[in-house]
């Protein structure tokens, strides 16, 4: 028997990846980054995976429209659980890198206006720009493709990146909801802390 397979918004590094961590019995797991939300709402759909965990909300930004539309449309999926994961933002860049060397800042939209900001304050000149993933955005500052990326700190040591500032972000305590996904099933006793 296989193990239980969880997809989750990739690449390795992501604050899907954190949250997913946290759930009891993913340790044992086999973890599936896709590039994309309707990729992993996709695989969960087909049976690729037997769980799915996807962000669906943060206190700053609000809904995630992606997650949403997905949800909305093809064949239905359950939400099992939800998982509140604190959200930090550090600066990552290649080692060497000084805040005057940094022209582009990349990150996952829901990202930069969090760190609006701290970015006017300390690099006003850099342009933002667009990835699907902030873990994404770290592996293209670790290929060259950019200079700095808004993160997690703890994605640093997978792309070989050096945190420049960390907890960069405008609003403390900031709090993404992700939600656990599975196929159409008897669900869950209720906790009596659930929100969905």
């Amino acid at each position: 028997m296989r193990p239980a397979r969880y997809a989750y918004l990739g690449p390795r590094g992501t604050f899907t990846e954190a949250a997913l961590l946290t759930l009891r019995g993913a340790a044992g797991a086999e973890h599936v980054p896709y590039a994309t939300v309707p990729a992993v709402l996709e695989a969960l759909r087909r049976g690729e995976a037997d769980t799915a965990v996807v962000a669906l909300e943060n206190s700053v930004e609000g809904s995630v429209p992606t997650t949403l539309d997905e949800l909305a449309t093809g064949e239905p999926l359950q939400i099992v659980g939800e998982i509140h994961l604190p959200v930090s933002f550090a600066l990552l860049v290649r080692p060497g890198t000084a805040m005057d060397d940094i022209k582009t800042v990349a990150s996952h939209p829901i990202a930069q206006p969090q760190c609006r900001r701290w970015l006017l304050e300390n690099v006003p000149h850099a342009e933002w720009r667009a990835a699907t993933s902030n873990a994404e955005a770290a592996q293209h500052v670790a290929d060259g493709h950019y200079d700095a990326a808004l993160a997690g700190s703890f994605a640093a040591s997978r792309y070989g990146l050096s945190v420049l500032a960390e907890d960069i972000h405008d609003v403390a305590d900031a709090v993404t909801r992700f939600v656990v996904l599975h196929r159409p099933c008897t669900p869950p006793a209720p906790t009596g802390t659930d929100k969905t």
